[in-house]
């Protein structure tokens, strides 16, 4: 990690539709440094990136809107159609990413900051410059019906992009802190005041 980097890192991860907005928001509410990779990763590829520049030429220009810009459903379904697509448009936009995550910390403001990683794993370049990971968990059926109703996609689409993530007991072998998210937001919200008390504490401690 950046020496210059004086923030506390948490790296904050769950599949989709667990509920990470929800503890991210709450995080923010507090006061916490938010970063949101998926931020990111829309920013990364607007038109005239060189990310994007590399999108093209490894999909070809059916990626692109008529205004230039990325068509995002296009690229999914290109993406989601074999693994070997899905590693290659990781292996473009990653390192962009990230970068762009490590110039946000550096840049943090409080004691402590979110990082917001869906697809956080122990191999991934994001883990290396955490020094505590939160994941969010909920059950199967709740993530595929809050997808749904937010991205009006099929159960079918949602399972599709389930099965490519790694599973919540997978994610929560290496988290050091997990928010089970099957109740109600009041509830992850007060899970999360708890853990905004014990991250200052780490934040004050690692600076000593």
């Amino acid at each position: 990690m950046n020496e210059n980097v004086k923030a506390y890192v948490v790296g904050l991860t769950g599949g989709i539709g667990s509920g990470k907005t929800v503890a991210s928001d709450r995080f923010k509410a507090l006061g916490a440094h938010i970063i949101d990779t998926d931020i990111i990763a829309r920013e990364v590829v607007e038109p005239g990136s060189p990310t994007l520049t590399q999108l093209v030429d490894a999909f070809g220009e059916q990626i692109l809107q008529k205004n230039g810009s990325l068509d995002r459903t296009v690229l999914r379904e290109i993406a989601f159609s074999s693994p070997e697509n899905k590693a290659q448009l990781d292996s473009i936009t990653h390192p962009a990413i990230r970068i762009e995550t490590l110039k946000q910390i550096a840049d943090a403001d409080f004691p402590y900051c979110v990082v917001v990683v869906p697809l956080l794993s122990p191999n991934s370049g994001f883990s290396s410059f955490m020094q505590r990971v939160l994941a969010v968990s909920t059950d199967k059926q709740t993530k595929v019906e809050r997808v749904k109703k937010r991205s009006h996609l099929s159960e079918e689409e949602v399972l599709a992009i389930m099965n490519t993530q790694l599973s919540d007991a997978e994610r929560e072998e290496f988290a050091d802190d997990i928010i089970r998210n099957d109740g109600t937001i009041e509830e992850a919200q007060a899970l999360v005041d708890q853990l905004h008390e014990q991250y200052l504490e780490l934040s004050m401690t690692r600076l000593l």
